[in-house]
């Protein structure tokens, strides 16, 4: 049809090589990985294939690698990169923040809140919570999809062990006012922790957890032309958490598993470059 952007477009060379011309709008479900990043992703898989959890030279070698590139993320965040652990990506990171932080600290109560257009990978641990004796409250939006404040401040009781809101909405690009949140939690319930899913507000929106009060903050990699299936939680040093995956003891016993050393480096250089 005239006057709609084509998704591609054939372009006929002058020595006759067709050649795909993309024009892609999806960057809210995932971005296309920055070439740098890719590059650098095939040097750790060829040259730096060493576990990190070994001790030999090439296991050290690849200790040193993750090691700058929590510390990007960490810079990003203003945060110390012992507060960040990596994950398979914002999904499990969500279910992580949540899950562990409930699992670890079982006095603080069986009351959590929600907004009614979290990413499901946060509505569907809260169902599943439901499902297991917590009681839940889901937030209703406005029609820009901002939560209601006073309906949040009536729900926080003094057994309100967490809330989690997404800073930025991945349908409609809502943003929370994530410092009213706060002051809020806090004017009704300092104990009661708060879990930011910041997939889509990390490297577009500055996020500084610790100044803003947020406890636990998702953040993933192919939101920011890093590559997929790598994610990271910061955990502020203050709130425990326990790990839902259970193995060999990496990321200081919080998630277990080999990590993911090629995708956490791609993730740390796109970070850079964002």
């Amino acid at each position: 049809m005239r006057g709609m952007i084509k998704e591609q477009e054939m372009i006929i060379e002058h020595n006759g090589i067709d050649k795909v011309k993309e024009v892609y709008f999806d960057n809210s479900a995932t971005t296309r990985p920055y070439d740098e990043v890719i590059e650098y992703m095939n040097y750790i898989n060829k040259f730096v294939y060493g576990n990190p959890s070994s001790l030999h030279k090439k296991g050290i070698e690849a200790e040193k690698m993750m090691k700058k590139a929590r510390q990007s993320i960490a810079d990003a965040l203003s945060v110390s990169p012992k507060e960040i652990f990596f994950t398979s990506g914002g999904t499990e990171a969500n279910n992580l923040a949540i899950i562990g932080y409930l699992r670890a600290n079982p006095r603080k109560g069986k009351h959590i809140i929600t907004s009614k257009i979290e990413h499901p990978s946060v509505l569907e641990v809260f169902k599943y919570l439901e499902e297991n004796g917590y009681k839940v409250n889901y937030i209703d939006v406005d029609k820009n999809g901002i939560i209601d404040l006073d309906m949040l401040k009536n729900k926080i009781l003094e057994e309100t062990a967490l809330i989690s809101v997404m800073y930025v909405n991945n349908e409609i690009g809502s943003i929370q006012p994530v410092d009213e949140i706060v002051k809020i939690k806090n004017s009704c319930n300092k104990e009661t922790a708060f879990h930011v899913d910041g997939v889509q507000a990390f490297g577009k929106l500055k996020i500084n957890p610790k100044k803003s009060g947020i406890d636990l903050l998702t953040v993933s990699s192919h939101k920011i032309h890093g590559p997929k299936g790598v994610g990271a939680l910061y955990v502020n040093e203050k709130i425990r958490v326990k790990p839902i995956i259970f193995g060999g003891g990496q990321e200081t016993l919080v998630r277990s598993g080999t990590e993911n050393l090629a995708g956490i480096c791609g993730f740390g250089l796109a970070c850079d470059i964002c």
